[in-house]
Parts: structure tokens; C-alpha cells; sequence
């Protein structure tokens, strides 16, 4: 009792704080609930009490994280929120309410006892901007509301649905009936013979007696047909139909070809009628004219709305008329379990349904359902999807369509309605059953997105069903058809893919597919001529494998993402439901290319995400048995000579292995072919060729692209793949790739992290920074050491007895070189770089001095004031022009490059543009940059040399000259010559 009392006291401090901190809406909790409140208490006590309920259309209690702190505390999500001061000011109760926004523009707001969005809601109106990041323009908070509210009322109207109203008691049944008999009762029946006599019973003790039974014995193996003919024998109105073995539907079609009845009912063996089932379900016919009347045992399907929502079907209990069933071509023969829902959903697009209370059944039970069962999909999507209407719509050539099966991460969700590009694209989101709080997240932020739209499905279909509602909705002549494991790509694609799949002979197109550590996770799908099964072909490989081979046509997509056509996904009527996610887009690009509507490619310069593997095994081994039930070819192999082009020769096929369960030999498993590939010998070609691995520190996907070492290895590849070598860039999470074998060279640029030589392989080590952290161990470990500085190589060689070559940094001179800009027409003094959580010597002393500093960075907030920040960044290739039109540019290095005269990579581009330099003192400045790069020691230096006319620098023509020994001396192409030379010495000499 007491510890009730305590939660009591929580829940209702929880209805005192929602309504003093604003975070109650009343009209959104009833939209939720279906109600109406007369007072914001009243609203918040319901909130508090209904359990899975959003008190505010800005408050979702599933955003604020995985943890979810309040539950394990037992409170309330609301008091959790407003009680947690230090972690609550850097939680996100939505998605459309970023606090970083909130107190940018509200310093106060961080003192506020309930929060920055309740500080907020307290001074915005219904016309105030939504505070968030992930819109494309300001949306005003009063049109979110609405959107909200409406949202929240079409989840109730759709999900909390009261069971229709079931009629009554029989009537009495009309004397006259019409044709005798009246009904004909419909057996299927297979190797049953021990339930013959008791089910045929339950018939004949019926109460109304003018029915005949057609029974069809499925070719049965036991006595079956021989208890029927027995009991046919002695009531001549049982007739039994004999079949050879065949499917349940194939038997009920064949008993109703036997049927002369008005009215139709199905009795399956091992099920009994109550005495006066048949009579009083008639007497409702009669009376009605109903075309089914559906009586139910349990929470059988009695409307379309239910059997369309997945609600079992059971035709033990229905009544049917037999012109009914005939209007809608009987029992669908193809679709097994599920051809009665079949038959129910077709006869309710035009015929009533009369839904009654009636007893039934002497045991009622629960009908075998189907749900879950492929077959479920394929019937529920013809009752979702309107080909023939898609088929007849127009599309618009300008447009994109994405559609998105919506997963069950909301945050997912709202990644790809805030990266979809607004012009030129179209978004369906597709929700499938989804929660409440997905359900009126997903609904409400499309609403209020340009070229959004939510549809949400009440049947609980496959992946692919729910696909294939989106693109019989698709305005756009092209749709990409994305599951929900693939992440938004980083950078456009749709345009590139739309203009692949239309250009002669394209049927399907897919992007390459990573894995979260970057490594090609499928470019398409192989075929073996010995093996059905599909290969994920170049998995495993890096993508500058794939880059290499180019575009090209592949045997079939295997992508969580594809493009084609709309008349195309139309003509083949979309996914096949039969797979639930994976293999639909293989099968579909077979089809594609057995329909003649053209073939499927990879389009290797787009690149998407997958958040998880391709498939668990389980899933593997179900849609490789559907892939092999279909009727498609695939065409030749033509992965031996696509692998060719990448450098990697096919030196034997194998079969592997796939199973649920490795350990158990039983298990069901499949085999799928593997190729065997090794590197073709490039040492001895002219000029020498070999396959390169540079590792770098920097983390995968979008977390990494920002890094300087990024940039450096990006140049470096270039400058190797100019001089014909074959590159793969490996960030940190791609290290150790299987792959890795095939290549001749592991070039790690030392940067963070220590990395381990790869066994076989020419390891080489650069050391381009943080030389505090190299140990004499390290370095002996590999064939080849270069470091960033002149002094601390010769000190290192000397004091460690490890041969260490100086190989300074350098420039990119693509983007960096004195013809970007005319000098003097930028920034007068000029610093372009992160903080990395520090506030770096250069930055910190210009501002000392008052100089007028334009900053370009991120995460400087820190730091300096917001105005103080020109911008959060530039990309790499137009910092260039920056350099060049400066007055002064500004460098500074860490403790440990400066004490050992480790030159930046800024300090060369800079040079390269013929800028002016101040930079912090490193040893060699003068040998190397020839008065470009001045040191300064204090702030009263700074401010003597910031100040024009520059006359401690050399004049224009001058720095344009050093500028040009810069490049010539310092590129990335003159790095690249010295690391292929010395590679190709040292691999010879090892014979």
C-alpha cells in the first residue's frame, strides 16, 4: 500500500508539472484519446493515466534515447524530463525541438525550472519557427500543431477501431427456400480418416436438413475415402468427389463444380457444428440478402476493414452464396493458406458482409490464420494495390519518387525526411502497424515537409507489399525503392541513378552498398552456372575496386536501395510479396530482364549505407527457396572479367556454406557460390603497377569526412591512381578487412592510431603527426618509415637504429596554387581549421590583439562568440581561393609538431596559393617556404606583422614564384613518385 502511495504522489505531481510547464496539450491528448477535456488538469490526468500517450505535440517520450531513465526509476517520462536539470538541457524531447536552438537564441532559457522547451512554448506564438535543424525552411509552430493533432486523430481512427455491431438472434426461417437443397456444405479432405465420423455427425444432427455435402478426398493415403463412401452409402446426401493429391483450394473449387445449392458453407474435417448452425446462419441470408454472412468463434475477421488488418479467417463459420463466389472466379489455386481471405476480401469489394452473433461450433477453436505466411502479403497487397489505376496515372519526368517501407526507428525515419533533396524529389513513407508514436511522428513532420507524404497500412504485409503501396502512389517517373536498413546517402543520388535507368537497355539500377565500416558490403547479384543461389558480388572488397570496374551491368540488383522506372516497377506489378525484404530486388531485376524491359547495372560513384548485414542466414535461406521457385533466368557470368578490370584474377569457384546454425548439420541450410580471386602481379608491368591499402585514423561514414586526414589520404590516392596504381583508402573501422590479402602495399598514415604491418604485405608507415606517440617498437615493425620532419627523422634514425626517410607534407595542387584568386581581395587576416576542443595559439592570440580574424571551423562555439565564426567550414576545394585573396593566414601546430618540426598540411597549401604565413616556430621554415611562412613568438609580433602594408613579406611576384617551387617540390604527385619507387626497390629486392 505505501509503496502505491508513493506512485500515486509521482502520477500526481506528473498532472501538477505537465500543466505548470506548459508541456500539456489538451487537444492533442484527445486526438490521441478520442475524447474531449474541459480543463488542461483534466487533459494531464488522462495523459498521466493512459500510459502510451504524448501529452504535447513537441514532447515524444520514445526520442529522448535508448536508455529510457525513467523507467527504471518507475517514473512518469514528463517528471523524469523536468526533474533531470543537468542531462535534460542536452536531451531533445523531439525532433522538432533542438535545446542547442533554444538557448542560442534564449541564453535565459537555461534557468527555466521546467526546461528550454518549456521556456520556449512560454514566448512563441502559433506563428513562431519550429527551433530546429532538420526542416528544409521555417515551419511556423502553430501549423506543426495542426499537423500534430491531425495526425494523432487519424492513428486512433485507424488502430483503436470498436468491433462493428453483430446482429442479433435469427429471424425464423422462411418456408419457401427456393432450389433443394438449400445449402451445399463443402468438405476438403487429406488423410483424416479418424475425424471422418465426427464431423460428418455435427451435419448430420443439423436441426435444418435440406443440405448435400461434397466431399473431395485429396488422393489420401489412409481410409479416408473409404470412411466416406461408407457413410455416402447410407445418406444419399453426401457425395464423394475423388481427387488425386492436390491443394486445399484446388479441392474447394472442385466441390463447388459439384454444388447446385443458392447458399454455400465449408465443413473441414475435425471441426463440429452446433445443432442449429445452419438454419439460423440460412434464416440471416434469407432475410438480408447478405452475400456472406460471417458468425466468427473468437477474433475472427467479420468486415473488410478486419480481414484486410490481418484478423483470421474462418470459413467453418460463414455462410456464402454460390453466384457470390462465382462473380469473383472462386478460390485462387495459387496462393495456398491464404486463398479463403482471398476469396473474403474479393467478394467484400462488391458484396455485403453480414456480421451476426450466432454460436456455432461445439469446440471452438482458433483458425489456422496464414498470417505471417508469404501467401498473407501476396493476398493483403491486392487489396491495397490498384495496378490497373497506377498503371493509367501520369508521372512527371522531372521527378524522383522515393519510397520507404518505414522501419521500427523512428530517428530513422526522420533522417530520411530531413536529407531527401525537396526539389526534384518525392518521399512516400509507408508505415506498416506502426506505434503511436511512429505512427504520429512520421505522419505530422511529412505533413509539414514539401514533397513528403505519410500512407499508412493497417494490414500487416511484408517489406515488399508495403513497397509496392508506394509505388502505386508514385507521381515521379523514376522511383528508388529503399528499405529501411539503408541510410541516406551522404551525398545526392537520385538525380545520377534516374538518368542511368533511363538511358537504352536499363531496366534496374543500384548504388554500391557499404557495410557501417565502408567495405562493399553487395555491388549486385552473381550467378554461377552450376549454383541457383545468388552471390553478393565484390563483398568484402574496397570501393575503390568498384570505382575501378565502373559502371556496369550485373546479373541482378541486391540492394536495400534500387531505381527503375515507374512504367517498369508497374509493368512487373512491383516487388513480389512472396520475399519479405531481401532477394525482392534480385528477383525483381530477373524479371525485369526476362520481361525484356532491359537489364540491371551498378552505378559504383553512388553509394549508400547499410546499417546492418544484407540478411541474417534465416532470412537468406527463406528467399533463396522463393528465388528458386521463380521461372527467371539469369544471364552469363560475367564477374571474371569485370574482376579483371580491378586488378584481381578468378582462380577457382566454391560453394559456401550458410546456415541458421553452423554447428548443426542438420539444420536447413544453403550453399551459395563464392569466387576465389587473388591480385594480378602488377610489379613487372610498365610502369610498375600494385595495389595499395592506405590506412588512416579517421572513423567511417560522415563522423570522418571532416578530418584533415581524410583530405591527405584522399589527394595521396589520387596522386597513386595518376601514376597507375590501384588504391583503397580504409579508414579506421575498415582496418581489418578480409580483402586486405590481395593488396601488394599497407601504407598507414600515422595519425592517432597505432596500426599493426599486415603479414605478406610491404607494410609502409608515414608519420605525418603526433610523433609523442611513435616508439622505437612501432616503427621496426614495418619495411618502411617516413616522417613529416627533417630533424626528428635523423634524430629518431640515429637514437632507434630504425632507418626513418624525411617525407614532409604537401599540397594538392589541383586546389591550391596562385591562380585561385588575385591577392589582397579576401580576408585581411584569415584561419581556416577546427578547434579540436582546444583554443588553438594562432586563433586565441589574434583575438588578443584585436585583429580583424575571419574564422572558418567547427566547434569554436567553445570558445568565441557566434558572430566571431564567418562559418562551420569549407569543403577542401575552395579553401584555396581563401588562401590565395588573403591578407594573412594564420597556423599553428600541436606542442609536439612544433617542438619537432612537424610542418602542417595548411602551411603548404597556404605556400602553394603564394599567401603570406605566420605561423607558430618550427625549425626549417626558411629552408623550406623561403619568407612565405614568418614565425611570431608573442602578440606584439602578431600585431607588428598583421599589419599592412606586409613589409616583411616578399612582394607579389616573388611569393608567385616560391609558390611555384612549392608545388613543383611539395605536391602530392612528387610524394607519390617517391612512394612508388621506393615500394616497387623493395618489393624486387625481396624477390
Amino acid at each position: 500500500m505505501r509503496a502505491e502511495r508513493r506512485q500515486q504522489v509521482r502520477l500526481d505531481d506528473a498532472e501538477e508539472v505537465l500543466v505548470d510547464s506548459g508541456l500539456i496539450d489538451a487537444d492533442y491528448v484527445a486526438a490521441q484519446l478520442g475524447t474531449t477535456f474541459e480543463s488542461p488538469h483534466e487533459a494531464a490526468r488522462a495523459a498521466v493515466h493512459a500510459g502510451d500517450v504524448s501529452p504535447h505535440p513537441l514532447f515524444e517520450a520514445q526520442w529522448i534515447g535508448r536508455r529510457r531513465s525513467w523507467q527504471r526509476l518507475g517514473q512518469h517520462p514528463v517528471l523524469w524530463y523536468v526533474s533531470e536539470r543537468r542531462r535534460r538541457n542536452r536531451i531533445a524531447p523531439h525532433p522538432l525541438a533542438d535545446p542547442r536552438l533554444i538557448f542560442a537564441a534564449h541564453p535565459e532559457a537555461r534557468h527555466h525550472p521546467y526546461g528550454a522547451l518549456s521556456y520556449w512554448l512560454s514566448v512563441s506564438g502559433p506563428g513562431t519557427p519550429l527551433p530546429t535543424r532538420i526542416l528544409p525552411k521555417k515551419v511556423s509552430w502553430g501549423t506543426y500543431r495542426a499537423a500534430a493533432i491531425e495526425a494523432a486523430a487519424a492513428w486512433r481512427a485507424e488502430v483503436v477501431r470498436d468491433r462493428p455491431e453483430l446482429v442479433g438472434p435469427a429471424p425464423a426461417l422462411s418456408a419457401g427456400l427456393g432450389t433443394s437443397p438449400a445449402v451445399t456444405v463443402v468438405m476438403s479432405a487429406q488423410d483424416a480418416g479418424p475425424l471422418v465420423h465426427e464431423t460428418v455427425a455435427s451435419l448430420q444432427a443439423q436441426t435444418f436438413a435440406d443440405w448435400h455435402l461434397v466431399a473431395v478426398d485429396r488422393g489420401s493415403a489412409d481410409d479416408t475415402a473409404a470412411v466416406l463412401q461408407g457413410m455416402a452409402a447410407f445418406d444419399d446426401r453426401i457425395t464423394l468427389v475423388r481427387e488425386t493429391r492436390c491443394g486445399h483450394a484446388r479441392a474447394l473449387n472442385a466441390a463447388l463444380e459439384h454444388s447446385t445449392a443458392e447458399h454455400v458453407a465449408f465443413l473441414p474435417l475435425g471441426r463440429e457444428w452446433l445443432p442449429e448452425m445452419l438454419g439460423e446462419l440460412l434464416a440471416h441470408a434469407h432475410h438480408t440478402g447478405a452475400a456472406a454472412v460471417l458468425a466468427g468463434a473468437g477474433a475472427v475477421g467479420r468486415d473488410r476493414i478486419e480481414l484486410v488488418g490481418g484478423r483470421p479467417v474462418d470459413l467453418t463459420t460463414a455462410l456464402l452464396r454460390r453466384a457470390a463466389i462465382k462473380d469473383v472466379g472462386g478460390f485462387d489455386e495459387s496462393l495456398g493458406g491464404s486463398a479463403e481471405r482471398d476469396l473474403l476480401l474479393r467478394l467484400s469489394r462488391d458484396h455485403e458482409l453480414l456480421a451476426v452473433d450466432v454460436p456455432v461450433l461445439k469446440r471452438p477453436e482458433t483458425p489456422a490464420t496464414g498470417f505471417g505466411d508469404d501467401w498473407d502479403s501476396v493476398v493483403l497487397e491486392r487489396q491495397l494495390v490498384d495496378w490497373d489505376a497506377a498503371a493509367g496515372r501520369e508521372t512527371s519526368e522531372d521527378l524522383v519518387s522515393h519510397v520507404l517501407p518505414l522501419g521500427i526507428e523512428p530517428r530513422r525515419t526522420v533522417e530520411w525526411l530531413s536529407s531527401v533533396p525537396r526539389e526534384g524529389s518525392e518521399l512516400i513513407l509507408v508505415g506498416v502497424r506502426l506505434r503511436r508514436a511512429h505512427h504520429v511522428l512520421a505522419a505530422s513532420v511529412a505533413a509539414i515537409i514539401s514533397g513528403a507524404r505519410f500512407v499508412s497500412v493497417p494490414a500487416g504485409v511484408s517489406t515488399s507489399a508495403a513497397t509496392n503501396v508506394g509505388i502505386s502512389l508514385a507521381a515521379g517517373s523514376t522511383v528508388l525503392l529503399v528499405r529501411p536498413e539503408a541510410m541516406p546517402p551522404r551525398q545526392p543520388i537520385a538525380e545520377r541513378l534516374a538518368s542511368v535507368v533511363h538511358e537504352p537497355g536499363v531496366a534496374v539500377a543500384q548504388p554500391l552498398v557499404v557495410d557501417l565500416d565502408g567495405v562493399i558490403l553487395s555491388a549486385g547479384a552473381r550467378f554461377s552456372q552450376v549454383n541457383p543461389n545468388p552471390e553478393l558480388f565484390l563483398a568484402g572488397l574496397p570501393v575503390s575496386d568498384a570505382v575501378r570496374i565502373g559502371q556496369c551491368e550485373v546479373a541482378a540488383p541486391a540492394a536495400p536501395m534500387v531505381a527503375l522506372r515507374t512504367q517498369t516497377a508497374v509493368a512487373l506489378r512491383g516487388l513480389s510479396a512472396r520475399f519479405s525484404s531481401v532477394l525482392a530486388e534480385t528477383d525483381l531485376g530477373l524479371r525485369a530482364r526476362q520481361a525484356g524491359l532491359g537489364e540491371s547495372v551498378v552505378v559504383p560513384e553512388t553509394v549508400i549505407t547499410s546499417r546492418t548485414p544484407y540478411a541474417t542466414p534465416e532470412e537468406l535461406i527463406g528467399a533463396m527457396a522463393s528465388l528458386r521457385a521463380g521461372s527467371a533466368t539469369p544471364p552469363p557470368d560475367r564477374a571474371a572479367d569485370l574482376l579483371l578490370q580491378a586488378g584481381l584474377e578468378v582462380t577457382d569457384q566454391r560453394n559456401r556454406r550458410i546456415s541458421a546454425y553452423p554447428e548443426d548439420r542438420t539444420a536447413p541450410s544453403v550453399l551459395v557460390p563464392d569466387l576465389v580471386v587473388r591480385s594480378v602481379q602488377g610489379i613487372h608491368e610498365s610502369p610498375p603497377r600494385l595495389r595499395w591499402a592506405i590506412d588512416i585514423a579517421s572513423p567511417a561514414a560522415s563522423r570522418g569526412d571532416r578530418w584533415g586526414d581524410t583530405y591527405f589520404a584522399r589527394s595521396l590516392a589520387d596522386a597513386l591512381e595518376r601514376r597507375g596504381q590501384h588504391v583503397a583508402t580504409d579508414r579506421r573501422d575498415a582496418r581489418e578487412r578480409d580483402s586486405r590479402d590481395h593488396d601488394d602495399v599497407l601504407l598507414v598514415l600515422r595519425g592517432l592510431d597505432r596500426v599493426t604491418p599486415r603479414p605478406g604485405l610491404l607494410n609502409v608507415e608515414w608519420i605525418i603527426s603526433h610523433p609523442d606517440m611513435i616508439s622505437p617498437e612501432e616503427v621496426a615493425d614495418f619495411d618502411l618509415v617516413y616522417a613529416a620532419s627533417t630533424s626528428w627523422s635523423a634524430r629518431m634514425t640515429r637514437e632507434w637504429g630504425t632507418t626513418i626517410k624525411p617525407l614532409l607534407q604537401c599540397t594538392d595542387t589541383r586546389w591550391f596554387h596562385p591562380d585561385r584568386a588575385e591577392p589582397d581581395t579576401g580576408p585581411e587576416l584569415l584561419f581556416v581549421g577546427n578547434s579540436r576542443g582546444i583554443y588553438r595559439y594562432a586563433v586565441r592570440s589574434a583575438l588578443a590583439i584585436g585583429a580583424p580574424l575571419t574564422l572558418h571551423g567547427n566547434d569554436w562555439t567553445e570558445f568565441v562568440e557566434r558572430e566571431q565564426i564567418a562559418s562551420g567550414g569549407v569543403a577542401n576545394e575552395e579553401v584555396g581561393v581563401l588562401y590565395a585573396s588573403a591578407g594573412v593566414v594564420l597556423n599553428d601546430h600541436h606542442l609536439d609538431m612544433r617542438r619537432d618540426s612537424f610542418a602542417s598540411n595548411r602551411l603548404f597549401d597556404a605556400a602553394a596559393c603564394g599567401a603570406r604565413i605566420l605561423s607558430d616556430r618550427i625549425d626549417g621554415l626558411e629552408e623550406t617556404f623561403s619568407g612565405l611562412v614568418l614565425p611570431f613568438d608573442n602578440e606584439r609580433e602578431l600585431a607588428r606583422l598583421v599589419t599592412p602594408p606586409y613589409d616583411a613579406f616578399p612582394d607579389n611576384a616573388t611569393r608567385r614564384q616560391i609558390a611555384m617551387r612549392i608545388m613543383a617540390e611539395h605536391s602530392f604527385d612528387k610524394r607519390a613518385e617517391t612512394l612508388v619507387d621506393d615500394a616497387v626497390r623493395h618489393l624486387l629486392a625481396r624477390g
